[in-house]
Formats: structure tokens, C-alpha cells, sequence
């Protein structure tokens, strides 16, 4: 019996890429990389901005929540890219509750806030502190959040701090 077998071709047609095609593929992608590079600093920029502004944001509500549980006066602070949450009921010796650095080389105002056993800044103070990124400046680009503290307790994160942060 014949054993049936497909015929093949005399001549075996190449597989693969030639070094041309692959060049041109290469080339390509370079050129896709280049293109989206801009816009990926951006993204990293506006992302650690953003996670430090949200850490901030936290921590404040964290201090005005420690503030309304213990029914004293407990701080939030930056300074140095350290954020400080401290218990001020003894004002000669503070607890410090938590202490978070600000991450990335993110940079923000130098503050103090005193929250008071209802929740409320003492003296109704309020506040207003910016983040800056080291090498790049605040644009419609790049989106240096601010938080902003009234003085009845309602903290807010704003997008981006030049705006009237509504």
C-alpha cells in the first residue's frame, strides 16, 4: 500500500521577517516611542502629585477625626516633606499619632492646622497649601493639586491649584 503524502513544493518558501522588514518594524516603534514620551512624563508628574495631594488630603481628615474621637486639639502639620499628625492635648509634650513623607521629591507649602474637639480648625483658621513638583512647573499640563481647609471643617482636594478649586 502507498503511503499518501502531501506533495511539496520543490523550492521551500522562506518563513520569518528578512532584517528589512524587521529594521522597518523597529523604526516604526522607535518613532511611536519618541511621539509618546512627552505625554508620558506628564502622566507620571500628574500621578505623584496627585498621590501626595490624596495623602495629605487623608491625613487631614485623619487628624480631624482623631480631633472629634479624643475631643481635644490634635495637629496637622507639614514641614520638611513630612506630614505630622499629633495629639496636642498636653501643648509642652504632643503625641505624634502618624508621621507620612511626602513621596517622589513632591514638595508643598510649609503648615500648621489645629483641629478642635468638634472637628472645626481652632479660631476658625483655614488653609490653603499647594504642591509643586521639583523640575516641572504648574500648567494646564501638568496639574499641581491644592488642599484647601474653611473654616467651619470642610476639607477639599483641588485638581489643580489654580483653579477656584469649586
Amino acid at each position: 500500500m502507498r503511503h499518501l503524502r502531501p506533495l511539496l513544493p520543490t523550492s521551500r518558501t522562506a518563513r520569518g521577517l528578512t532584517l528589512v522588514e524587521l529594521m522597518v518594524a523597529l523604526g516604526i516603534a522607535a518613532m511611536l516611542a519618541v511621539a509618546a514620551a512627552p505625554s508620558f512624563t506628564e502622566y507620571l508628574a500628574n500621578s505623584r502629585l496627585r498621590e501626595n495631594g490624596n495623602n495629605l488630603y487623608a491625613q487631614t481628615l485623619y487628624a480631624q477625626s482623631e480631633a472629634i474621637k479624643r475631643n481635644t486639639v490634635v495637629r496637622v502639620a507639614v514641614a520638611d516633606s513630612t506630614i505630622t499628625v499629633s495629639d496636642r492635648t498636653d501643648p509642652d509634650d504632643p503625641q505624634t499619632l502618624k508621621t507620612t513623607p511626602l513621596t517622589h521629591g513632591i514638595t508643598a507649602e510649609a503648615f500648621t492646622l489645629d483641629f478642635g474637639g468638634e472637628g472645626r480648625p481652632v479660631g476658625f483658621a483655614t488653609a490653603d497649601v499647594d504642591f509643586a513638583h521639583p523640575s516641572l512647573s504648574c500648567s494646564s499640563d501638568i496639574r499641581c493639586p491644592g488642599l484647601r481647609v474653611d473654616g467651619g471643617g470642610s476639607v477639599r482636594l483641588c485638581a489643580d491649584h489654580t483653579g477656584s478649586c469649586e
